[in-house]
């Protein structure tokens, strides 16, 4: 014999909230999510604009293009992304995310 309505396996879930944003001239980092060693943060920076955020730096990140051009300067190198690029950044050398 079938149950007539089956029932869906219980799912936990959580409703994100940004849990820290800093305001700079010409830009945000606002961070939304942590848990252990990995934070996923947002960083908005205003076309003709650059953000150089300490907060960024001291460990390894990934940094994904959603819209607009991105250029990336750490020391003497520079990468200049589009979006759907990626780059991932090793260390803690500072660097300025240029829009």
């Amino acid at each position: 014999m079938k149950p007539e309505h089956a029932t869906a396996p219980a799912v936990k879930g959580r409703v994100g909230q940004v849990l820290k944003s800093i305001e700079h001239p010409g830009g945000r980092v606002s961070l939304h999510f942590r848990h252990g060693d990995l934070e996923v943060m947002v960083v908005e920076v205003a076309g003709g604009c650059s953000l150089v955020e300490s907060t960024l730096w001291g460990r390894s990140s990934w940094h994904l293009v959603l819209e607009g051009q991105v250029a990336f300067h750490i020391g003497d190198t520079h990468w200049e992304l589009l979006p759907e690029e990626s780059l991932s950044v090793e260390g803690s050398t500072p660097y300025t995310i240029v829009n």
